[in-house]
């Protein structure tokens, strides 16, 4: 027998997201998922915003994700969670800003652009741009309780656990990026695990049929009343072995399930062992 071997072009491959050492225990892998499910709506979210805001047709193409990344000079954000922080290409930045004040596009190289000073109109855009994705992005049913996103300018962090890439379709080799830190992972994964714990005890829909089945073959424990006798404790020290109690039993004797009365039977005798027959519902009995 041949083992055969099939190769594929490492285009066609999925990406593949490691998982480090350090985070062994904890399902860190499943944020791509998360953010891939939804897809769609994220989609369809930046498609409106854009054409709202800036009258371009714009479509989300992919998205990348990166643990473990180190990303300077972005436009940190705090929430009640932790911070997070938005990184936007700079190209991309001068597209949306000229298309936001109708302005000819300058033709400028990857150089030049990288180069030329950044003006405070290209500041305040990136701002907003910054505060408004984020809020339709992560507020979108992610977390348990929606995120009060505002700017902080005194944080100075290098280092975020997870970076989410959004490459843009419209805009020439546009892209932006969300960077979370710990926290904010650990409470996407906290509110997955909740998600998926009450679907796991949603309650099935049973027809009426197999609801009547069901009741009717609930086990349940009946309990007879057969006699009592009233004495004191006098009388009860009394007692010796050998004495006999007088007793009159009634013709029918109520039974209960748990403390409530609820039928009234006869005590009938077959092959020497005492059974319940001929029930009675005792609330007809009273009407009567």
């Amino acid at each position: 027998m041949q083992n055969k071997i099939r190769i594929y072009n490492k285009d066609n491959l999925p990406e593949l997201t490691e998982l480090k050492a350090n985070k062994l225990g904890r399902p860190w892998h499943k944020v791509p998922q998360i953010f891939n499910e939804r897809f769609d709506l994220i989609d369809a979210h930046i498609s409106i915003y854009f054409l709202k805001k800036f009258r371009v047709n714009i479509a989300l193409n992919k998205m990348h994700f990166e643990m473990d990344s180190f990303q300077k000079y972005s436009q940190i954000m705090s929430t009640r969670l932790g911070n997070i922080a938005f990184q936007i290409e700079r190209p991309l930045l001068l597209n949306i800003l000229h298309d936001y004040y109708g302005l000819a596009k300058e033709s400028m190289g990857p150089e030049e652009i990288i180069s030329a000073p950044v003006t405070k109109t290209e500041e305040r855009l990136k701002n907003k741009l910054g505060l408004e994705l984020a809020e339709f992005i992560l507020n979108d049913t992610l977390f348990s309780e929606p995120l009060d996103i505002k700017n902080d300018y005194n944080a100075l962090i290098g280092h975020w656990s997870y970076r989410i890439t959004f490459a843009l379709e419209g805009y020439q080799d546009g892209s932006f990026s969300l960077l979370l830190d710990g926290h904010h992972i650990d409470a996407l994964l906290a509110a997955l695990c909740s998600s998926q714990d009450t679907l796991a005890r949603k309650p099935e829909n049973f027809t009426t049929r197999q609801l009547e089945t069901m009741v009717s073959t609930l086990p349940l424990q009946l309990t007879g009343h057969l006699a009592s006798v009233a004495m004191t404790v006098a009388q009860l020290s009394a007692l010796k072995t050998g004495d006999v109690l007088p007793i009159s039993l009634p013709d029918c004797f109520p039974l209960h399930v748990g403390s409530q009365p609820l039928f009234n039977a006869v005590v009938s005798e077959d092959r020497g062992r005492l059974f319940f027959s001929e029930f009675t519902d005792r609330i007809n009995d009273q009407h009567d």
